[in-house]
């Protein structure tokens, strides 16, 4: 009998999920930019390398014991996985949190473990009990696949989120955020790697459990913001490679702004008021401001995309992705500044710019010049033109009997040009 058994208890480890408290990231590095750690963060925060199987790590978390919620969680995107993992049933907890002396070094089922003892440094399921917040998770349990999805259950990866903020505001921008890089790996023929840190602030004035709701009152921080950082490194091309992040108020009627790196980092610093500036990627990760405008234009477009009649919580895929489809396109280019109004390239020695003119123009790679498409809107939207003026309702961009399309900008009849690729079935 003792040989099945021990076998029985070999498998029921190596499917349970499981983590591991570590002094360095080392081990788990490999979730990180340049295997490098954010910068700036508690030092005196816990570093856990989350994994499912003994020599398979999912992700890393750093996690404050003092605020009983994770500073951030990091990732790698892997555009294969599934975003329909649904929501888990049974959380998890990390017991050599609780008990550093614990020789289980993996997570253990909530409904497991000692509360009391695991309540000593972390949140349980009952501190968010009619708090008026959700368990929001850093790492989404739509991002990873399915095999590793069940690892983001774990009380270590999740915080206080607004249930508004997160069921409506923050959702839209993880949908939007995986539909964008799903598609940009795919138009780059998957040579890339994206790196992604999402984390939290922890706030000065309110704790759940609310008193009168609970005998252990105001035990977990609730977090002032949610913010992202995004890296995507492409393997072949630095010029191909950017990265942006996002902050958010966790409250329904709290903004998410989208920015550069750098000024993610910088505000981070100051909220968080830490002695060390913030830095979350090595050398900011190829950050530059000059694409930001054209990433929020694919944000805007993701994010206010329509949805189906009937179902207010699914998007339009068919919508979503020609407007991907297009999107992407215009990013691909328009940072390059290679689509023209035609819809050529520009020669590489000679790149979209007023070259002397009043307008943007380069020569094609098939001899000929042509004006610029130099804005995101002038291919996502059939009522941008080339100048980004706007076209007249009644008159979005189309031929109308001339073999360029084109669009009146006032009642005085004034027209411009509009970008080939601006819109699918023009008139």
């Amino acid at each position: 009998m003792f040989v099945p058994a021990l076998f029985i208890s070999i498998l029921l480890r190596a499917f349970s999920a499981q983590a591991k408290v570590v002094t360095s990231f080392d081990e788990c590095k490999g979730f990180f930019y340049k295997d490098t750690e954010p910068e700036g963060m508690d030092q005196n925060a816990k570093k856990i390398c989350q994994m499912l199987e003994f020599d398979s790590y999912s992700y890393a978390t750093l996690y404050s014991v003092h605020h009983r919620i994770p500073l951030y969680s990091a990732y790698v995107f892997d555009p294969d996985c599934s975003s329909t993992a649904g929501r888990a049933e049974n959380w998890h907890v990390e017991p050599q949190i609780s008990q550093p002396e614990s020789q289980t070094d993996h997570m253990i089922y909530e409904r497991d473990s000692d509360e009391n003892m695991i309540k000593r440094y972390q949140a349980v399921s009952s501190d968010y009990t009619n708090s008026g917040y959700d368990r929001g998770l850093l790492n989404p349990n739509s991002f990873p696949c399915e095999e590793s999805h069940k690892a983001t259950f774990t009380l270590t990866n999740v915080a206080p989120m607004d249930s508004g903020f997160d069921r409506i505001n923050w959702k839209n921008w993880e949908s939007a955020l995986r539909s964008f890089l799903r598609r940009k790996l795919d138009f780059d023929g998957g040579s890339a790697a994206v790196y992604i840190v999402s984390g939290t602030v922890p706030g000065d004035h309110v704790q759940i459990p609310l008193r009168g709701t609970s005998e252990d009152p105001e035990r977990v921080t609730v977090p002032s913001h949610f913010w992202t950082a995004v890296c995507y490194k492409h393997h072949l091309n630095d010029t191909k490679s950017f990265s942006f992040g996002y902050v958010g108020e966790n409250q329904l009627e709290g903004g998410i702004r989208l920015m550069t790196v750098s000024k993610l980092d910088d505000q981070l610093s100051e909220l968080l008021k830490t002695p060390q500036s913030v830095r979350i990627f090595a050398d900011d990760c190829f950050d530059d401001s000059k694409k930001i405008n054209e990433i929020q234009g694919v944000f805007d477009q993701l994010i206010n995309l329509p949805v189906k009649q009937g179902d207010q919580s699914s998007t339009d895929e068919q919508s979503m992705s020609r407007v991907l489809k297009k999107a992407v396109i215009s990013y691909e280019y328009v940072t390059n500044s290679y689509l023209t109004v035609g819809g050529s390239r520009c020669k590489d020695d000679h790149l979209c710019g007023r070259h002397g003119s009043g307008y943007n123009w380069c020569n094609t790679v098939d001899g000929k010049w042509d004006k610029c498409c130099d804005l995101l809107s002038n291919v996502v939207s059939c009522f941008i033109t080339v100048s980004n003026a706007k076209c007249m309702s009644q008159y979005p961009c189309g031929y109308y009997g001339y073999s360029y399309l084109w669009c009146y900008t006032n009642h005085r009849l004034n027209w411009d040009y509009c970008c080939k690729n601006c819109c699918e079935n023009c008139k």
